[in-house]
């Protein structure tokens, strides 16, 4: 009986000491040059950054001009200036255009379009009448923004505010003039009905609180008529 149970501690004491003899794992390095291990990090996309906004304002010379002014028109040459302002045109461009006003009132009016150009409002196109030979239908049917041209009020016999260089006129054909069924330019009938869309102003958007905080008003809210376009400093 002894040799039995020596033989049974000897069997039981065997079995450890073949555990002890199995291989353990070991953790080893990645194989590969250590480059490949690296997490790369996304290049920050690039934004587009918008020139900012410039402005000079100059004096003109009757000769500049042009068709636009002519004797007896109710303010001389030498009190109008030439106003160049930044604007996005209507493809989101930065573009630069020129306005012929009042001396007493470039300052605001360089105001107004550097609030035009942080709101992004696309212009169509911004050049002084005389590009149009002074006809102010010619200008409106380009769509052409502008200020100064010595004319009389449309269907009036007055001198119209332009001729004073204290008023604009927006992107005319988005901002049409209408009285009854009269819509100037012919173009704008596509917009007689308000919208919003590119170049369009709307009541109380932010072209209107611009203009008015510079001491302009708009001629859509006009109750005999509706000159969309129009910003004015007397109103008319």
């Amino acid at each position: 009986m002894r040799a039995v149970r020596f033989r049974l501690r000897s069997a039981v004491i065997a079995v450890p000491l073949l555990l002890g003899a199995c291989a353990v794992p070991v953790a080893t390095e990645p194989s590969g040059p250590p480059s490949a291990h690296v997490t790369r990090q996304a290049r920050p996309v690039q934004t587009p950054v918008t020139p900012a906004f410039t402005s000079s304002v100059a004096p003109v010379t009757a000769a500049e001009l042009s068709a636009s002014w002519r004797p007896g028109c109710p303010v001389a040459p030498e009190k109008l200036r030439t106003v160049t302002v930044s604007f996005v045109d209507f493809a989101g461009a930065p573009s630069t255009g020129r306005l012929v006003v009042h001396a007493d009132v470039a300052a605001a009016v360089v105001a107004v379009f550097a609030q035009l150009y942080a709101q992004r409002l696309p212009v169509a196109r911004m050049e002084p009448v005389e590009a149009f030979g002074g006809s102010d239908d010619a200008s409106m049917a380009a769509d052409n923004t502008s200020a100064f041209n010595c004319r009389r009020t449309t269907g009036g016999t007055g001198f119209s505010e332009h001729s004073y260089g204290t008023a604009i006129d927006l992107n005319p054909v988005e901002n049409p003039y209408v009285k009854g069924t009269t819509v100037l330019p012919a173009a704008g009938r596509a917009f007689v009905e308000r919208r919003p869309g590119r170049g369009v102003v709307l009541a109380g958007d932010p072209v209107v609180r611009a203009f008015a905080d510079h001491g302009f008003s708009w001629g859509g809210e006009w109750s005999s008529l509706k000159d969309y376009q129009h910003f004015s400093v007397s109103g008319d």
